[in-house]
């Protein structure tokens, strides 16, 4: 038996064996396999002390969609108070794991917690964590930012590094970007006329009630 085993190593050494093809995976397969991807969390786990109260968390950047959700969130305010808004929900939403629990993983049946500031309300985990958020100091804040700001950019950076032809701003972007910029005056403009028109309404109004009485 050493014998044959010796002779079909030779044989092997002398006229390697084909490699075996891989079996293509299903269509199901691959598409479920796509799920997720581009999701990477930051290594470290990230201990905030504060009032001799420790925190550990993780965080991770988050699907186009999550980010989309979070400025759609933030449509009531305006300048500087949309930024701290869209600042929180970005945030809210890149915790991925508190002092031991996975949030990202968590099942849909899971994630709903009472709300400790507003009355124990049951609410999904990210809102809950959203409305804690808004409760904490604004230097913590400042700093979760910057630390999944800079997770980001170090993903981007790398892929850039993968993808160097990437750096060049091409006609189709910039003729998107003109689109929104367009979009956004047009929508500004609406908003400001409504706005205008509002205040001459009640103040016609209220002229009227004055020469009536």
């Amino acid at each position: 038996m050493a014998d044959a085993e010796k002779a079909q190593g030779e044989l092997e050494v002398i006229a390697p064996a084909a490699p075996q093809e891989e079996v293509p995976k299903s269509l199901e397969e691959i598409i479920a396999g796509l799920k997720g991807f581009g999701i990477e969390e930051f290594e470290d786990i990230l201990t905030v002390k504060s009032n001799g109260r420790n925190i550990r968390i993780k965080v991770a950047n988050i699907p186009t969609a999550e980010e989309m959700l979070a400025v759609q969130a933030a449509d009531e305010f305006k300048g500087y108070l949309w930024i701290k808004r869209v600042k929180v929900e970005l945030i809210s939403r890149s915790i991925s794991w508190i002092d031991g629990t996975d949030i990202h993983k968590l099942a849909p049946e899971q994630r709903f917690v009472p709300d400790p500031t507003d009355e124990g309300k049951v609410r999904d985990v990210q809102h809950v964590l959203r409305n804690i958020l808004m409760g904490w100091g604004q230097e913590l804040v400042e700093v979760l930012w910057k630390v999944i700001m800079t997770h980001s950019q170090n993903i981007e950076d790398r892929l850039k590094n993968e993808f160097p032809s990437n750096a060049t701003m091409t006609e189709v972007e910039s003729r998107l970007i003109e689109r929104a910029r367009k979009a956004m005056e047009e929508s500004m403009t609406i908003i400001q006329d409504e706005q205008v028109s509002a205040l001459y309404d009640s103040a016609t109004s209220e002229k009227t009630e004055e020469q009536k009485g």
